[in-house]
């Protein structure tokens, strides 16, 4: 069996992983790892494979995978498989065929009822793994997928092992994480906690179709304008939902 270098692999010569998954294209790194799209032989679809060099312990990422595949939500990708041999370490996990939303913000902004109906289904799907103990803690554009297939959001707490990242509170900094994504998809700029001159524009006034109670849900779950009161991916959810309603 060849051993993979220390670097993360970015051709795999006909490697088949497991005698079932073939790499078929790099997407990009995430922490030490490689990730690709990769088709599984088997059942002829393509899946996602995160790929570590060989000798490179990643402390927690076992628990993360293990509890990654106990989260039960249609929204949340499916972990399919793990394999910790120390000369090839791999996970597969369901292949998010939908364009991210960073892809989105390439061709314009949604209206905002769409960005915010998509923000609600996600913060509402990542309420569901934080109801189980199961924070994301990596959550950007390029973890939303948004298409025909509706939303898929990738990297269920693996992404945040993978990169060492942690929190004092997790279900808070998923929800500013969700907040960010929707002043993004909102305004076409992903805001700082503070500008130069102070706190950012708000939503509405870089665009004024923005709602007034939409760009206070916002203004609300972010830092850049105090002490965020919705802290909790449950509440943002709600919260959207309600605007969305008229509630």
């Amino acid at each position: 069996m060849t051993v993979l270098d220390l670097a993360p692999q970015t051709t795999t010569d006909g490697l088949v992983l497991g005698g079932r998954f073939r790499p078929a294209e790099p997407i990009g790194p995430v922490g030490p790892a490689q990730l690709w799209r990769a088709v599984d032989l088997v059942l002829r679809r393509p899946v996602t494979v995160h790929m570590l060099p060989a000798w490179t312990p990643v402390p927690g990422l076992a628990a993360a995978v293990q509890a990654a595949a106990g989260v039960s939500d249609t929204r949340l990708t499916t972990v399919f498989d793990a394999c910790y041999d120390p000369e090839r370490p791999y996970l597969v996990s369901e292949w998010a065929a939908d364009p991210t939303l960073d892809q989105w913000l390439t061709t314009g902004l949604p209206g905002p009822g769409l960005a915010a109906h998509i923000v609600a289904e996600a913060a509402h799907a990542v309420a569901a793994a934080h109801a189980q103990a199961r924070p994301h803690l990596r959550l950007d554009l390029n973890h939303l997928h948004w298409g025909t297939s509706g939303l898929k959001i990738t990297g269920l707490g693996i992404d945040a092992a993978l990169s060492g990242a942690g929190s004092p509170d997790p279900a808070a900094a998923d929800t500013v994480a969700l907040a960010r994504i929707l002043y993004t998809l909102l305004t076409g700029y992903w805001p700082s906690d503070r500008a130069a001159a102070g706190a950012p524009w708000e939503p509405r006034e870089l665009r004024p179709a923005v709602s007034i109670r939409l760009n206070a849900i916002v203004c609300h779950a972010l830092p850049a304008w105090g002490t965020p009161s919705i802290r909790h991916p449950a509440q943002f959810s709600a919260a959207l939902r309600a605007e969305a309603n008229g509630a």
